[in-house]
């Protein structure tokens, strides 16, 4: 809090960041009334990335409904700093079903700023927003911040201007196809033009295969249009397997 009130003092811009998981979720509102205790005009709800040391954490990810909670306490504070001239920005990340819930919102509230809004999102969607690559010291490879454990090349054997396009590589193809290959209630939704199958590191924690369904998706089979034939991926505690080598 010291640090908060330093960076503000020097005019520093100063923002909250918040991963939801089961165990902090209800501490969520206490969390936005210290953005307005302490002036603080930018919070970041963060949803959970079962990647990394995310990935140990599973266990703790907020069901469904939960999250639909957190949302709609974010849209509520949202509009009501709208409604009194307070310019402040809420921004989540890490599930892009958010945005088809915020589409929702919009549909009750504002029926007639629909289109406009799914318009908006989609050309959103579309953005290059695949992967975001970094350079991994000591060894130089070329990967995706959530997925650590998937290399798409070595810049000391391939520049990275080659290693971008590409799409020999079946993960880096799949991101690059308009839709995305996905399986289960993803491909059957009738928003994948908005959320793009959502975080696909999720899917391929859980399955090893990266293009089946994300399981935070928290919308329904009716919301989204599917069937319901496909069996909802679960998410299950994340289990440390120790080896022990043979001196």
């Amino acid at each position: 809090m010291h640090g908060i009130r330093l960076c503000q003092q020097h005019g520093i811009k100063v923002g909250l960041r918040f991963t939801l998981t089961q165990d902090n979720a209800a501490e969520l509102p206490a969390m936005l009334d210290l953005m307005d205790e302490m002036d603080i005009d930018k919070f970041y709800l963060s949803h959970l990335n079962y990647a990394g040391r995310g990935n140990r954490n599973r266990k703790d990810d907020v069901v469904h409904q939960l999250t639909r909670n957190a949302m709609d306490l974010l849209f509520d504070r949202c509009w009501a700093d709208i409604q009194v001239g307070k310019a402040r920005e809420f921004v989540t990340g890490n599930n892009d079903a958010d945005g088809v819930y915020l589409l929702f919102w919009v549909q009750k509230y504002f029926p007639d700023k629909v289109a406009a809004m799914r318009e908006r999102l989609a050309q959103w969607a579309v953005m290059p927003r695949a992967m975001d690559f970094q350079y991994r010291q000591p060894r130089q490879r070329a990967s995706d911040t959530f997925w650590w454990d998937y290399t798409l090349g070595n810049v000391r054997e391939r520049p990275f201007s080659q290693i971008w396009p590409d799409t020999s590589d079946p993960l880096m193809a799949g991101f690059k196809q308009q839709p995305r290959p996905v399986k289960g209630r993803c491909g059957e939704c009738q928003y994948l033009d908005i959320c793009g199958g959502n975080t696909r590191v999720r899917a391929w924690s859980l399955t090893g295969d990266p293009w089946q369904e994300d399981p935070a998706c928290y919308l329904s089979d009716e919301e989204i249009g599917a069937t319901g034939e496909h069996e909802r991926l679960q998410v299950t505690p994340y289990r440390r397997t120790i080896r022990i080598k043979q001196a």
